[in-house]
Protein backbone atom coordinates (compact mmCIF):
# COMPACT_ATOMS: atom_id res chain seq x y z
CA UNK A 1 0.00 0.00 0.00
CA UNK A 2 1.34 3.53 -0.76
CA UNK A 3 2.17 5.20 2.03
CA UNK A 4 0.98 8.91 0.58
CA UNK A 5 -2.75 7.02 -0.38
CA UNK A 6 -2.93 6.17 3.35
CA UNK A 7 -1.65 9.26 5.17
CA UNK A 8 -4.43 11.25 2.39
CA UNK A 9 -7.33 8.89 3.68
CA UNK A 10 -5.97 9.49 6.81
CA UNK A 11 -6.80 13.18 6.78
CA UNK A 12 -9.82 12.73 4.87
CA UNK A 13 -11.33 10.96 7.85
CA UNK A 14 -9.78 13.33 10.46
CA UNK A 15 -11.88 16.53 8.29
CA UNK A 16 -14.90 14.90 7.53
CA UNK A 17 -15.04 14.00 11.84
CA UNK A 18 -14.65 17.33 12.22
CA UNK A 19 -17.06 18.63 9.62
CA UNK A 20 -19.60 15.98 10.45
CA UNK A 21 -19.82 14.58 6.82
CA UNK A 22 -19.36 11.22 5.29
CA UNK A 23 -15.78 10.90 3.85
CA UNK A 24 -14.87 9.15 0.70
CA UNK A 25 -15.06 5.07 0.24
CA UNK A 26 -11.86 3.63 1.74
CA UNK A 27 -9.03 3.65 -1.18
CA UNK A 28 -7.86 -0.43 -2.53
CA UNK A 29 -5.18 -1.74 -0.14
CA UNK A 30 -6.99 0.20 2.93
CA UNK A 31 -8.88 -1.82 5.50
CA UNK A 32 -11.46 -1.06 8.26
CA UNK A 33 -8.70 -3.04 10.60
CA UNK A 34 -5.74 -1.10 9.36
CA UNK A 35 -7.79 2.09 10.54
CA UNK A 36 -8.75 0.35 14.25
CA UNK A 37 -5.23 -0.21 14.31
CA UNK A 38 -4.01 3.23 13.54
CA UNK A 39 -6.57 5.13 16.37
CA UNK A 40 -5.94 2.24 19.01
CA UNK A 41 -1.88 3.28 18.99
CA UNK A 42 -2.01 6.80 18.46
CA UNK A 43 -5.32 7.24 20.76
CA UNK A 44 -7.58 8.66 18.06
CA UNK A 45 -11.09 6.53 18.29
CA UNK A 46 -13.07 9.74 17.86
CA UNK A 47 -11.39 11.31 14.85
CA UNK A 48 -10.80 8.40 12.73
CA UNK A 49 -13.71 6.31 13.41
CA UNK A 50 -16.50 8.22 13.99
CA UNK A 51 -17.06 9.04 9.94
CA UNK A 52 -15.44 5.85 9.03
CA UNK A 53 -18.84 4.02 10.55
CA UNK A 54 -21.04 6.27 8.07
CA UNK A 55 -19.24 4.40 5.09
CA UNK A 56 -19.22 0.60 6.37
CA UNK A 57 -21.47 -1.89 6.00
CA UNK A 58 -19.67 -4.51 7.72
CA UNK A 59 -22.31 -4.83 10.81
CA UNK A 60 -19.83 -6.53 13.35
CA UNK A 61 -17.13 -4.14 12.22
CA UNK A 62 -19.40 -1.39 12.85
CA UNK A 63 -20.63 -3.01 16.05
CA UNK A 64 -17.08 -3.06 16.81
CA UNK A 65 -16.31 0.68 16.24
CA UNK A 66 -19.51 1.88 18.40
CA UNK A 67 -18.16 -0.40 21.23
CA UNK A 68 -14.94 1.48 21.22
CA UNK A 69 -16.08 4.90 20.63
CA UNK A 70 -19.16 4.85 23.74
CA UNK A 71 -15.67 3.71 25.99
CA UNK A 72 -13.81 6.69 24.47
CA UNK A 73 -16.70 9.04 24.66
CA UNK A 74 -17.65 7.64 28.45
CA UNK A 75 -13.95 8.63 29.85
CA UNK A 76 -13.84 11.75 28.15
CA UNK A 77 -17.22 12.47 29.95
CA UNK A 78 -15.85 11.48 33.44
CA UNK A 79 -11.79 12.92 32.54
CA UNK A 80 -13.72 16.68 31.79
CA UNK A 81 -15.76 16.37 35.28
CA UNK A 82 -12.66 15.64 36.89
CA UNK A 83 -10.35 18.21 35.82
CA UNK A 84 -12.88 20.83 37.10
CA UNK A 85 -13.17 18.99 40.59
CA UNK A 86 -9.86 18.68 41.19
CA UNK A 87 -8.91 22.42 39.88
CA UNK A 88 -11.55 23.34 42.17
CA UNK A 89 -10.72 21.37 45.08
CA UNK A 90 -7.25 22.38 45.25
CA UNK A 91 -7.92 26.06 44.58
CA UNK A 92 -10.43 25.85 48.04
CA UNK A 93 -7.40 23.83 49.78
CA UNK A 94 -4.75 27.14 48.50
CA UNK A 95 -3.04 25.02 46.45
CA UNK A 96 -1.06 26.83 43.35
CA UNK A 97 -1.79 24.38 40.54
CA UNK A 98 -2.12 23.91 36.77
CA UNK A 99 -3.80 21.45 34.37
CA UNK A 100 -1.42 20.45 31.67
CA UNK A 101 -1.10 19.27 28.27
CA UNK A 102 -4.81 17.81 27.09
CA UNK A 103 -6.57 19.01 29.97
CA UNK A 104 -6.43 21.88 28.41
CA UNK A 105 -5.51 21.42 24.58
CA UNK A 106 -8.87 19.53 24.04
CA UNK A 107 -10.84 21.94 24.25
CA UNK A 108 -9.65 23.70 21.74
CA UNK A 109 -10.70 20.92 19.68
CA UNK A 110 -14.30 21.02 17.36
CA UNK A 111 -15.62 18.54 20.63
CA UNK A 112 -13.65 17.87 23.52
CA UNK A 113 -13.63 14.21 22.85
CA UNK A 114 -11.82 14.47 19.83
CA UNK A 115 -8.91 15.01 21.54
CA UNK A 116 -8.31 11.84 23.87
CA UNK A 117 -6.20 11.50 27.29
CA UNK A 118 -4.37 8.57 29.08
CA UNK A 119 -4.93 10.70 32.11
CA UNK A 120 -5.08 14.16 33.91
CA UNK A 121 -1.95 15.95 34.06
CA UNK A 122 -1.19 18.73 36.90
CA UNK A 123 1.75 20.39 38.24
CA UNK A 124 1.79 21.81 41.99
CA UNK A 125 4.07 24.83 42.22
CA UNK A 126 4.80 24.51 45.91
CA UNK A 127 5.64 22.11 48.56
CA UNK A 128 2.42 20.78 48.95
CA UNK A 129 2.13 17.46 47.45
CA UNK A 130 1.74 15.72 50.68
CA UNK A 131 -1.29 18.14 51.17
CA UNK A 132 -2.28 17.62 46.92
CA UNK A 133 -2.53 13.70 47.30
CA UNK A 134 -4.60 14.27 50.65
CA UNK A 135 -6.75 16.84 48.79
CA UNK A 136 -7.23 14.31 45.69
CA UNK A 137 -7.89 11.16 48.32
CA UNK A 138 -10.92 13.57 49.81
CA UNK A 139 -12.54 13.66 47.09
CA UNK A 140 -12.24 10.23 46.16
CA UNK A 141 -9.24 9.59 44.95
CA UNK A 142 -6.32 6.43 45.81
CA UNK A 143 -2.54 6.94 45.76
CA UNK A 144 -1.12 4.76 43.74
CA UNK A 145 2.66 6.09 44.38
CA UNK A 146 5.22 7.66 42.77
CA UNK A 147 6.90 6.90 39.36
CA UNK A 148 9.79 9.45 38.73
CA UNK A 149 8.74 13.17 38.73
CA UNK A 150 4.91 12.95 39.25
CA UNK A 151 2.33 11.36 41.60
CA UNK A 152 -0.57 8.65 40.07
CA UNK A 153 -3.73 8.84 41.55
CA UNK A 154 -7.01 6.76 40.78
CA UNK A 155 -10.37 7.38 41.22
CA UNK A 156 -13.15 4.69 41.38
CA UNK A 157 -14.42 5.62 37.88
CA UNK A 158 -11.38 5.07 35.82
CA UNK A 159 -10.16 8.50 35.74
CA UNK A 160 -6.13 8.23 36.65
CA UNK A 161 -4.62 11.52 37.76
CA UNK A 162 -1.01 12.64 37.74
CA UNK A 163 0.68 15.25 40.36
CA UNK A 164 3.85 16.24 38.75
CA UNK A 165 6.20 18.54 41.07
CA UNK A 166 8.09 19.93 38.34
CA UNK A 167 7.29 20.97 34.15
CA UNK A 168 10.44 19.11 33.23
CA UNK A 169 12.30 15.82 33.46
CA UNK A 170 16.28 16.64 34.99
CA UNK A 171 17.20 13.43 32.95
CA UNK A 172 16.11 14.07 29.83
CA UNK A 173 17.47 17.54 28.72
CA UNK A 174 19.38 19.67 31.15
CA UNK A 175 18.65 23.09 29.33
CA UNK A 176 15.21 22.12 28.81
CA UNK A 177 14.60 21.78 32.84
CA UNK A 178 16.62 24.18 33.72
CA UNK A 179 14.87 26.35 31.11
CA UNK A 180 11.24 25.54 33.57
CA UNK A 181 12.53 25.62 36.85
CA UNK A 182 14.40 28.68 36.84
CA UNK A 183 11.64 30.98 35.59
CA UNK A 184 7.92 31.29 36.82
CA UNK A 185 6.12 30.96 33.43
CA UNK A 186 2.46 30.56 34.28
CA UNK A 187 -0.26 33.65 35.31
CA UNK A 188 -2.90 32.92 37.42
CA UNK A 189 -6.29 31.98 35.76
CA UNK A 190 -9.05 34.86 36.00
CA UNK A 191 -10.90 35.08 39.10
CA UNK A 192 -8.52 32.47 40.97
CA UNK A 193 -5.93 32.67 43.69
CA UNK A 194 -4.19 29.73 43.19
CA UNK A 195 -4.77 28.01 39.92
CA UNK A 196 -2.80 28.78 37.04
CA UNK A 197 -2.23 28.82 32.95
CA UNK A 198 0.38 29.43 30.54
CA UNK A 199 -0.20 32.52 27.91
CA UNK A 200 -0.64 31.44 24.45
CA UNK A 201 2.72 30.95 23.35
CA UNK A 202 4.17 29.62 26.45
CA UNK A 203 1.62 26.89 26.34
CA UNK A 204 2.41 25.95 22.73
CA UNK A 205 6.63 25.66 23.64
CA UNK A 206 5.71 23.44 26.80
CA UNK A 207 3.05 21.04 24.19
CA UNK A 208 6.50 21.38 21.47
CA UNK A 209 9.03 20.71 24.28
CA UNK A 210 6.73 17.60 25.67
CA UNK A 211 6.55 16.68 22.35
CA UNK A 212 9.91 16.50 21.50
CA UNK A 213 10.87 14.73 24.95
CA UNK A 214 8.89 11.69 23.50
CA UNK A 215 10.09 12.11 20.24
CA UNK A 216 13.96 12.16 21.11
CA UNK A 217 13.22 9.45 24.10
CA UNK A 218 11.06 7.24 21.81
CA UNK A 219 9.08 8.55 18.99
CA UNK A 220 6.33 9.46 19.06
CA UNK A 221 2.87 9.38 17.48
CA UNK A 222 0.58 11.42 14.47
CA UNK A 223 -1.53 12.93 17.06
CA UNK A 224 0.85 15.52 18.04
CA UNK A 225 0.76 16.96 14.55
CA UNK A 226 -2.77 17.27 14.52
CA UNK A 227 -2.33 18.66 18.08
CA UNK A 228 -0.30 21.68 16.97
CA UNK A 229 -2.46 22.34 13.78
CA UNK A 230 -5.20 22.63 16.00
CA UNK A 231 -3.14 25.00 17.71
CA UNK A 232 -1.56 26.88 15.07
CA UNK A 233 -4.54 27.55 13.30
CA UNK A 234 -6.50 29.04 16.14
CA UNK A 235 -4.30 31.53 17.73
CA UNK A 236 -1.23 32.15 15.11
CA UNK A 237 -2.88 35.58 14.37
CA UNK A 238 -2.58 36.19 18.44
CA UNK A 239 0.98 34.97 19.23
CA UNK A 240 3.97 37.03 19.62
CA UNK A 241 6.25 35.16 16.61
CA UNK A 242 9.42 36.81 17.96
CA UNK A 243 9.14 36.05 21.65
CA UNK A 244 7.91 32.51 20.37
CA UNK A 245 11.06 32.28 18.43
CA UNK A 246 13.54 33.09 21.29
CA UNK A 247 12.33 30.79 23.35
CA UNK A 248 12.20 27.94 21.15
CA UNK A 249 15.50 28.76 20.87
CA UNK A 250 16.68 28.51 24.08
CA UNK A 251 15.24 25.45 24.28
CA UNK A 252 16.65 24.02 21.85
CA UNK A 253 13.25 23.08 19.75
CA UNK A 254 13.24 25.71 17.69
CA UNK A 255 14.11 23.65 14.24
CA UNK A 256 11.62 20.60 15.73
CA UNK A 257 8.76 22.88 15.82
CA UNK A 258 9.08 24.45 12.42
CA UNK A 259 9.62 20.85 10.66
CA UNK A 260 6.81 19.29 12.62
CA UNK A 261 4.28 22.38 12.10
CA UNK A 262 5.34 22.30 8.43
CA UNK A 263 4.84 18.57 8.33
CA UNK A 264 1.03 18.96 10.58
CA UNK A 265 0.30 21.46 7.12
CA UNK A 266 1.38 19.48 4.87
CA UNK A 267 -1.02 16.66 6.04
CA UNK A 268 -3.71 18.05 7.14
CA UNK A 269 -3.95 21.28 3.79
CA UNK A 270 -2.90 18.54 1.73
CA UNK A 271 0.22 20.27 0.44
CA UNK A 272 2.95 18.61 -1.74
CA UNK A 273 5.52 15.79 0.42
CA UNK A 274 8.82 15.77 0.23
CA UNK A 275 10.72 12.43 0.87
CA UNK A 276 12.02 13.69 4.47
CA UNK A 277 8.25 14.61 5.46
CA UNK A 278 6.75 11.38 4.29
CA UNK A 279 9.47 9.31 6.17
CA UNK A 280 9.24 11.08 9.23
CA UNK A 281 4.99 10.89 9.19
CA UNK A 282 5.73 7.07 8.50
CA UNK A 283 7.96 6.76 11.67
CA UNK A 284 5.57 8.79 13.49
CA UNK A 285 2.95 6.49 12.49
CA UNK A 286 4.40 3.46 13.67
CA UNK A 287 5.84 4.63 16.85
CA UNK A 288 1.75 5.12 18.19
CA UNK A 289 1.34 7.61 20.78
CA UNK A 290 3.56 7.25 23.01
CA UNK A 291 6.69 5.82 20.71
CA UNK A 292 8.38 2.64 20.91
CA UNK A 293 11.14 1.78 23.64
CA UNK A 294 13.29 0.12 20.80
CA UNK A 295 13.30 4.01 19.01
CA UNK A 296 15.45 5.08 21.58
CA UNK A 297 18.84 3.81 19.53
CA UNK A 298 17.84 6.32 16.87
CA UNK A 299 18.17 9.53 18.88
CA UNK A 300 21.76 7.94 20.35
CA UNK A 301 23.30 7.48 17.14
CA UNK A 302 22.41 10.76 15.90
CA UNK A 303 24.03 12.51 18.47
CA UNK A 304 27.12 10.24 17.92
CA UNK A 305 27.14 11.14 13.95
CA UNK A 306 26.31 14.30 13.77
CA UNK A 307 29.39 15.31 12.57
CA UNK A 308 28.93 13.05 9.63
CA UNK A 309 31.21 9.96 11.09
CA UNK A 310 29.34 6.70 9.67
CA UNK A 311 31.31 3.73 11.55
CA UNK A 312 27.78 2.93 13.14
CA UNK A 313 29.02 -0.24 15.09
CA UNK A 314 31.84 1.38 16.89
CA UNK A 315 29.42 4.55 17.90
CA UNK A 316 27.12 1.99 19.41
CA UNK A 317 29.23 -0.36 21.29
CA UNK A 318 32.20 2.48 22.14
CA UNK A 319 30.51 5.69 22.49
CA UNK A 320 32.18 9.20 22.22
CA UNK A 321 33.53 10.88 25.78
CA UNK A 322 31.12 13.16 25.05
CA UNK A 323 28.75 11.09 24.94
CA UNK A 324 29.40 9.19 27.83
CA UNK A 325 29.84 11.89 29.74
CA UNK A 326 25.96 12.66 30.18
CA UNK A 327 25.85 9.21 31.90
CA UNK A 328 28.99 8.69 33.92
CA UNK A 329 29.75 11.98 35.20
CA UNK A 330 32.62 10.72 37.02
CA UNK A 331 34.25 11.00 33.65
CA UNK A 332 34.41 14.76 33.61
CA UNK A 333 37.05 14.61 36.31
CA UNK A 334 38.63 11.07 34.99
CA UNK A 335 38.12 10.97 31.39
CA UNK A 336 41.09 8.45 31.03
CA UNK A 337 38.27 6.28 32.91
CA UNK A 338 36.46 6.10 29.28
CA UNK A 339 37.03 2.41 28.77
CA UNK A 340 36.10 1.47 32.29
CA UNK A 341 32.90 3.32 31.67
CA UNK A 342 32.23 1.24 28.19
CA UNK A 343 32.59 -1.98 30.15
CA UNK A 344 30.21 -0.68 33.07
CA UNK A 345 27.50 0.20 30.24
CA UNK A 346 28.32 -3.10 28.55
CA UNK A 347 27.51 -5.02 31.58
CA UNK A 348 25.03 -2.90 32.65
CA UNK A 349 23.33 -3.74 28.72
CA UNK A 350 22.88 -7.47 29.61
CA UNK A 351 20.61 -7.16 32.04
CA UNK A 352 18.41 -3.99 30.62
CA UNK A 353 15.22 -4.85 28.83
CA UNK A 354 15.47 -1.34 26.98
CA UNK A 355 19.58 -1.91 25.87
CA UNK A 356 18.75 -5.37 24.32
CA UNK A 357 15.82 -3.55 22.80
CA UNK A 358 18.19 -1.33 21.31
CA UNK A 359 20.58 -3.53 20.01
CA UNK A 360 17.59 -5.85 18.85
CA UNK A 361 16.58 -2.44 16.73
CA UNK A 362 20.19 -1.62 15.41
CA UNK A 363 21.10 -5.01 14.38
CA UNK A 364 18.03 -5.56 12.96
CA UNK A 365 17.88 -2.30 10.89
CA UNK A 366 18.89 -2.52 6.78
CA UNK A 367 21.05 0.32 5.24
CA UNK A 368 17.79 1.82 3.58
CA UNK A 369 16.32 2.23 7.42
CA UNK A 370 19.06 3.06 9.20
CA UNK A 371 19.73 6.36 6.51
CA UNK A 372 15.85 7.52 6.85
CA UNK A 373 16.44 6.90 10.77
CA UNK A 374 19.65 9.19 10.82
CA UNK A 375 18.32 11.78 8.07
CA UNK A 376 15.24 12.02 10.38
CA UNK A 377 16.85 12.81 13.96
CA UNK A 378 19.73 14.75 12.15
CA UNK A 379 16.96 16.85 10.71
CA UNK A 380 15.37 17.62 13.73
CA UNK A 381 18.56 18.78 15.47
CA UNK A 382 17.33 17.51 19.22
CA UNK A 383 20.67 17.66 20.67
CA UNK A 384 19.62 17.02 24.67
CA UNK A 385 21.91 16.96 27.29
CA UNK A 386 21.44 15.13 30.70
Amino acid sequence: MEKVVFRTYLRELITASFENRCPSPLPDGITTDMIIDVARSNHMFKMLLESLIKISDDKEKVEKMQHILKISQHKAFFQNIEIRMISQALENNGIKHQILKGGVLRFMYPAPEYREMSDIDIVVYDDSLEKTTSVMEGIGYVNKGLIKHHAILKKRNGVIAEIHWCLYDRNVDRSQYIYYKDTFRSKLSKGKNYTYEFGKEDFYIYMISHMAKHFFETGCGIRNLVDIYIYWTRFEKDMDKEYLSDELKKCGTFVFEKKMRELSFIWMEQKECPEFFENLFSYMLDSGIYGKSENGIWSQLAKETVDGSSNLKMHYYFPSLKFMREKYQWLEKMPFLLPVAWGVRGICGMFSRQSREHKKEFTGADAVKTKEMLDIYHGLQLDFRR
